[in-house]
């Protein structure tokens, strides 16, 4: 048998079937994808706006380089994070239509927040509807400089982008210029190009006063009507004994009279007929001296000092006080002067910051001096170890300096707790007890925001159980401590209850009227429960003012300028009349001096009368 040679062509599959079969595209393995995208979301809008606003207000339009550095960090960590997750995204998704999706709602979510923000933090002083967009525009280049590498765009579009936001953000600066903040951080801006308001620059920084006024008696004499340091006799905002009328409907207060004064946000001391603040008049810091019948200047003391801040604006900020016919009073850059109260007479001065290795801190010295038998007790800013210090009254002499801590914008106050006389002062960190003879730390208490910023006065519940009530703002809130002495000289704070967020009193000062604690809650009134820390109601925007309890009515100095009379009542607010005393941002303390009512701003004082009850029946 032959074979035949197979032919190895015989053997192939016909054409069709050996065809090659079709590669499929593969498919984008996009999970991870969209795990780097809402994280690079989530920082875009949970980080970078934040960052980029506060370290844009704070460090270059406000402090210019000062406190914004650490948003400044954050604000370029979270762009390099940004970026870290967006780079080659766009080859990841393979899609035009999620392409068109990302960049188009990251972009109207990006302005859309912060058009909105800026809506609510940018004051009314010039137009919205024109500042607003363009402080939105100069956040561009935050944006495009954080998703430059999510696409393969040309290098000349990806300069161009954060070139012209840097470039909208240079224009913003060049243009405007901060004119002041309100108290809940509402920037008012104004044209660079504007005239700069120097509110005091016209009045005298010299007034020698009358012979009849140098032989006045009434400076020694002590009345139940003064009002003669900061917060009154007590330095509580609480005024005993005061019949006022329960309502100014029918009856309002009189205005007595009405005077312009310089910058600052000090408040009056009155003692007998005479009324004593502190202004900035032009480039002097003058202690100021008022009659109190008519407003007309008696004295004037300059020293050549100016203190001044784009954020809490320009002048002195602590309030005078008046002991045995002198006055002693602290400026906004730490000069300490002890006067001749009937003359302004100039009897010692010391600058408690040079003296004490301090510093200025970003809103000035705010601290009103505090008088003690020999004592006149500060607290000097910017430095560790020297919370507070003490001088001679007499001389001017240093006798002590004490507190671990440093010094925030509170005064010292005189307590006895736990059967010891000390000073309490809130700091830096949070409030504290030092021994009134030594300066010698007693106890401490932490609490305090992120910003450290504290300044309300600690209030006094129950002296002989140690009980002592504290709010500071900034999103903290308040507690109640109990002060306690376990072993001789050995103090401890105990916490009572705590409310986190509750009566934030940021720069005002709570005040008590039996179980009940009333005060100024981020701008809003607000009532405690003193037993429990419970909120009992909250109502009544104020914004950031002061407050006076006389007998039992509020007086509620606005931070527009309103004076707004209020009948305390744990269940709800009650307002029982208002007049337009200022019409600009206040944020001095009110002084009471019998039934005349002294309010001022950073612009003009004005002094009204205010009606009284008389057997049941309302006196003007």
């Amino acid at each position: 048998m032959s074979s035949t040679p197979t032919d190895p062509s015989s053997s192939q599959l016909p054409d069709e079937t050996n065809a090659a079969e079709p590669i499929p595209t593969p498919v984008p393995q996009r999970g991870f994808a969209w795990l780097r995208l809402i994280l690079a979301l989530s920082i875009t809008y949970g980080v970078l706006i934040y960052a980029w606003g506060r370290s844009f207000l704070e460090g270059v339009m406000i402090y210019r380089g000062g406190t914004g550095r650490r948003y400044l960090f954050q604000l370029g960590v979270g762009m390099l994070a940004v970026m870290l997750c967006t780079a080659g995204l766009s080859r990841r998704f393979q899609s035009a239509r999620i392409d068109r999706w990302v960049l188009r709602g990251a972009t109207g979510i990006w302005f859309g927040v912060v058009l909105v923000t800026a809506w609510f933090v940018i004051g009314d002083l010039l137009p919205k509807l024109f500042v607003v967009p363009f402080f939105a525009l100069a956040s561009s280049w935050v944006l495009c400089g954080s998703w430059l590498w999510y696409r393969r765009w040309p290098w000349r579009a990806r300069l161009a982008g954060v070139l012209a936001g840097i470039l909208v953000q240079v224009a913003f600066v060049v243009l405007f210029r901060v004119e002041g903040i309100q108290g809940q951080f509402k920037v008012d801006f104004n044209w660079r190009s504007a005239p700069v308001v120097d509110h005091g620059s016209e009045l005298p920084s010299e007034l020698v006063p009358t012979q009849a006024e140098e032989n006045s008696t009434e400076w020694n004499a002590a009345g139940a009507d003064d009002f003669p340091q900061f917060l009154g006799p007590d330095r509580t905002a609480v005024l005993h004994g005061r019949n006022l009328a329960s309502d100014w409907t029918t009856t309002p207060p009189r205005e007595v009279w009405r005077t312009p004064v310089g910058a600052g946000w000090s408040g009056f001391a009155c003692v007998g007929q005479y009324a004593i603040t502190q202004e900035q008049r032009g480039a002097n810091e003058c202690i100021v001296c008022y009659r109190l019948d008519d407003g007309s200047p008696v004295w004037v003391h300059a020293d050549e000092a100016r203190f001044e801040s784009d954020m809490g604006g320009i002048g002195p900020r602590a309030t005078p006080t008046i002991v045995d016919g002198r006055v002693y009073a602290v400026g906004g850059t730490g000069i300490l002067n002890c006067l001749e109260g009937a003359t302004g007479e100039s009897l010692w001065h010391v600058n408690i910051l040079e003296d004490n290795h301090g510093g200025k801190i970003a809103h000035g010295v705010c601290g009103s001096p505090l008088v003690v038998g020999d004592l006149v007790i500060v607290a000097p800013t910017g430095v560790d170890g020297t919370t507070l210090a003490a001088y001679d009254r007499q001389t001017g002499a240093r006798k002590w300096q004490g507190g671990p801590s440093r010094a925030s914008y509170g005064s010292p106050a005189l307590a006895t707790l736990a059967g010891r006389e000390q000073v309490l002062l809130v700091n830096h960190d949070g409030i504290a007890g030092n021994d009134l003879r030594t300066g010698a730390p007693l106890w401490d208490f932490p609490w305090t925001g992120d910003l450290h910023v504290n300044c309300s006065q600690p209030v006094i519940v129950d002296a002989e159980r140690g009980r002592v009530f504290y709010g500071t703002g900034y999103g903290q809130g308040s507690v109640l401590l109990e002060i306690g002495c376990t072993k001789p000289d050995e103090f401890q704070a105990r916490e009572i209850w705590r409310s986190p967020g509750k009566l934030k009193t940021k720069f005002t000062t709570a005040v008590r009227l039996n179980d009940y604690v009333y005060g100024l809650d981020d701008g809003i009134l607000a009532c405690l429960d003193l037993r429990d820390g419970k909120q009992q109601w909250k109502g009544g925007r104020y914004g950031h003012g002061q407050i006076l309890l006389a007998g039992e009515l509020l007086i509620v100095q606005t931070e527009p300028g309103d004076v707004v009379l209020v009948q305390p009542d744990p269940q709800k607010l009650i307002e029982r009349g208002r007049i337009a005393a200022l019409t600009a941002k206040t944020w001095n303390n009110p002084a009471l001096a019998g039934r005349r009512l002294i309010v001022r701003n950073d612009r003009e004082a004005v002094c009204y009368e205010l009606p009284v009850r008389t057997n049941d029946r309302t006196s003007d």
